[in-house]
């Protein structure tokens, strides 16, 4: 960050309000372009903030997979190699490490079962990947051949160096599988972002749990813009659906940025106000590990200052890419975090500070989502940005999607609603 950008920023948070964070963001450091911390995890004690061996007894329904023996596991032909990972395993002993070099495409492993009834159920499973800040992982579900496929998908956007928990949530249904005769489970690491290097992933605790009844959508919006009062709110209220606001404290009652006024009459018709850091150009992890903890925790003290107490305790990741390092102060700030994923989430939730959202405007694919967490009993997270304008979606398009949502079997909750579920 440059001495006139740190000027900028500071000037944009005096303008917002101060607190009594004894001047933190007044005192940010100059920006040294990457994480200083270690990349070493923590203990298993600690890898899921309720993680380890004697943390997986915490976790939702029940394990059916803990990679202590291999045996049955088997490396898909060119892609990549399986083998024991005893150095930081999940939970036990050890885990299953994939890893692919370089001019492999992707790193897959499987397993075959006699029959496994899958059916009414939500897959989880912990995941650790290194040497790159994103990752795609699938899980397939062959009921009973590779004509019938259950997918559930999750893209991973950090952080690296972490074991984290994925609530897998469907992502490609191919002809009919019938989910009570699973005859083969396949998970597949696929790189992301950065297509070249070697892949190099850890998975363990695979993970099921009685999917609810009932599916649940949730709608984020990013960019605290006025718009979103001007061209959701009202309309919301019609369908009587709240939503999430992702706030960044600076830029409020900016140029068309929401006012103050207007996120307190948001939240009082029962919508969550998120803290949303603002980072300006740069990720979150650009910043040094003290300044991460600073814009955490600033924003975090100034939504619960002004009422937002809270839609306080929920993160939501600017661009998306979280460090090793904000994971560990979002763990211990904020109850929930979400960042992109690219299709739903299992429920129940078995790690909360790794939800996933996709976008809310891309048609077709938003109302497959949507049809699958009904289906399925899973979370969408629908997250929208610019409404109305030559920018962004259009008000009918908005519109449409509130109305789609309406006619499915799925309940609509804020992020405050979900946790307390």
């Amino acid at each position: 960050m440059t001495d006139r950008n740190r000027r900028s920023f500071v000037t944009a948070v005096a303008a917002a309000g101060t607190l009594g964070l004894s001047g933190c963001l007044s005192q940010l450091r100059q920006w040294r372009g990457n994480d200083n911390t270690s990349n070493q995890s923590p203990s298993n004690e600690d890898s899921t903030g309720s993680g380890g061996t004697n943390g997986l007894s915490k976790l939702p329904g029940e394990s059916i997979e803990n990679f202590e023996t291999l045996d049955e596991w088997n490396a898909m032909i060119d892609a990549g190699t399986l083998k024991a990972g005893t150095a930081d395993p999940y939970g036990g002993s050890q885990s299953a490490k994939l890893t692919a070099s370089e001019d492999t495409e992707y790193a897959a492993i499987y397993k075959i079962f006699d029959g496994q009834d899958l059916s009414g159920k939500n897959l989880s499973l912990a995941v650790k990947f290194t040497g790159r800040q994103q990752l795609r992982l699938m899980l397939e579900l062959f009921a009973p051949n590779s004509r019938n496929v259950h997918v559930l998908h999750r893209t991973l956007v950090g952080p690296a160096d972490r074991w984290v928990r994925v609530d897998f949530g469907a992502h490609r249904i191919e002809t009919q599988p019938d989910l009570e005769n699973v005859r083969q489970i396949r998970v597949t690491a696929r790189r992301r972002g950065n297509t070249s290097g070697s892949i190099d992933c850890q998975v363990d605790d695979l993970r099921t749990v009685d999917r609810p009844k009932t599916g649940k959508v949730m709608l984020l919006f990013d960019g605290t813009l006025d718009e979103h009062y001007a061209h959701a709110f009202k309309q919301m209220e019609s369908y009587g659906y709240a939503g999430v606001e992702a706030v960044m404290p600076e830029a409020i009652g900016r140029d068309d940025r929401l006012t103050m006024d207007r996120l307190t009459e948001m939240n009082d018709a029962g919508w969550d106000m998120a803290a949303r850091p603002r980072t300006g150009a740069h990720f979150l992890h650009e910043y040094s590990p003290e300044e991460q903890q600073e814009m955490i925790q600033w924003t975090k003290s100034f939504l619960e200052s002004r009422g937002f107490e809270d839609g306080a305790q929920h993160f939501v990741t600017p661009k998306n890419v979280l460090s090793p390092t904000a994971r560990d102060l979002v763990t211990e700030h904020h109850e929930q975090a979400f960042r992109f994923g690219g299709c739903p989430n299992g429920l129940p939730l078995t790690d909360p500070h790794n939800i996933g959202f996709l976008s809310g405007s891309a048609g077709d694919e938003t109302r497959t989502y949507i049809d699958y967490a009904a289906q399925y009993g899973q979370l969408v997270v629908l997250k929208f940005d610019y409404i109305g304008g030559e920018d962004g979606m259009s008000e009918q398009a908005f519109e449409r999607v509130l109305k789609y949502i309406d006619g499915q079997d799925v309940k609509v909750v804020t992020a405050t609603e979900l946790l307390e579920s």
